[in-house]
């Protein structure tokens, strides 16, 4: 998808100046929107694992509950696009929820070669006891801000979504 042909993305450049574009001898990782990305990423990932350990979960393994009970996925490759996972790690993770009895794989009635897959209730119930913890750390990283401001994060962040897509 163009940039300039997304929706709603497009206005964002009307009368503005553009970002001007670095050379290489100009870069510097520290400072660059990727590293701080990165940055926030692999802190709210460690703060989630963190609160979730006493769960046995992983922020990974919490996302697949999640895209279950939300019915976002019913299928492997779903969860492996909406969650950014390689299947071989999906499988992993699908193994062990599955193991410890908190979701479950369920033959296809229109395809039997494929699979989907359904929330226990064991994973519904440790969904709804640990989604707080979720809430206060997703709260906690953006204490300070306005309704502006997180507007203004999310649509910079669709547009970068939208530029490496």
């Amino acid at each position: 998808m163009n940039l300039v042909d997304s929706p709603g993305l497009a206005h964002d450049f009307a009368g503005a100046e553009p970002a001007r574009m670095l050379a290489p001898e100009e870069y510097r990782t520290e400072e660059s929107v990727a590293f701080k990305m990165n940055q926030v990423h692999l802190l709210l990932g460690s703060e989630i694992d963190r609160k979730l350990a006493a769960s046995g979960l992983s922020a990974l393994q919490w996302g697949i509950l999640k895209a279950l009970y939300d019915e976002r996925a019913r299928t492997p490759t779903a969860l492996c696009r909406i969650l950014l996972a390689d299947s071989g790690a999906m499988t992993r993770k699908l193994d062990s929820l599955e193991k410890r009895g908190l979701i479950e794989r369920i033959r296809s009635i229109s395809d039997r070669r494929s699979v989907e897959l359904g929330l226990t209730a064991n994973g519904c119930q440790l969904l709804r006891k640990t989604l707080p913890h979720i809430v206060e750390t997703s709260n906690r990283q953006l204490f300070g801000f306005t309704m502006d401001e997180v507007a203004t994060v999310k649509r910079l962040l669709e547009r970068m979504i939208v530029n490496l897509s």
